[in-house]
């Protein structure tokens, strides 16, 4: 099929809209639900920031790496599986697409729209931050750097961490609503490898592999949205 213009260049206009959202978030106070707390404890503004911050990390592996690389990520997970490298991966090319745009793009931002009157919602995409940074890092630990490992480490991992402590314990979100939220991140993660590695070995075809990564995206929306009942406190 080839690269459509939007599969090599999503990523860049993924850059613009975090540069406006990042503008909006350190700059003013339109995504602030408390302005009497620290934007660092604010819930609402964390969400916001979940998705901003999340697309950096989209242009590292779909931009211009941090070795200078354009466009590295697909041939990376094209390796994965045991693949060449394109143009011989069979991969289809709009699967990184379906990856990517529907659960930051979509659902990231479904979350912080949620996010004023449904605090644990808003907080969803933070399950593909903490299981991906996790991978990344895993990955370069074994193996070295791989596109994506630098703002894995320098901005999902930190940004997790400090979410699971600004927003959950006492008066806020119960504590094992983390762990509902790193399942929801878990579970996203299995799918996504599980249905590649079906791909891969002829079990399901390029249009179900592109189908089951659109409708991934949903976890982080309905895991959250399900639990919320059981994990809200009074949130400071």
């Amino acid at each position: 099929m080839g690269w459509s213009w939007f599969d090599i260049h999503w990523c860049w206009i993924g850059l613009a809209i975090s540069a406006a959202l990042l503008t909006l978030l350190f700059g003013t106070n339109i995504f602030r639900g408390n302005i009497g707390i620290s934007r660092w404890r604010d819930p609402l503004w964390l969400a916001w920031l979940a998705p901003a911050s999340y697309m950096l990390h989209q242009f590292e592996e779909y931009g211009i790496d941090a070795q200078g690389v354009r466009f590295a990520f697909p041939d990376v997970l094209c390796g994965s599986v045991g693949m060449p490298p394109y143009p011989a991966c069979s991969l289809p090319e709009a699967v990184f697409v379906a990856i990517n745009i529907p659960v930051i793009w979509v659902a990231g931002l479904a979350c912080a729209l949620l996010a004023r009157r449904h605090p644990f919602v808003g907080l969803g995409l933070y399950a593909i931050h903490f299981t991906n940074a996790l991978s990344h890092i895993g990955v370069a630990v074994a193996s070295g750097y791989n596109p994506g490992a630098v703002t894995a480490t320098l901005i999902q991992l930190p940004l997790s961490l400090w979410v699971g402590y600004a927003c959950f314990g006492p008066g806020r979100i119960i504590r094992w609503g983390a762990a509902i939220i790193v399942a929801a991140g878990a579970a996203f993660t299995v799918i996504l490898l599980v249905s590649v590695n079906m791909f891969a070995k002829g079990m399901i075809g390029a249009s179900m592999l592109v189908i089951v990564q659109i409708l991934n995206a949903s976890l982080v929306v309905l895991v959250p949205w399900v639990s919320a009942r059981w994990v809200m406190q009074p949130v400071r």
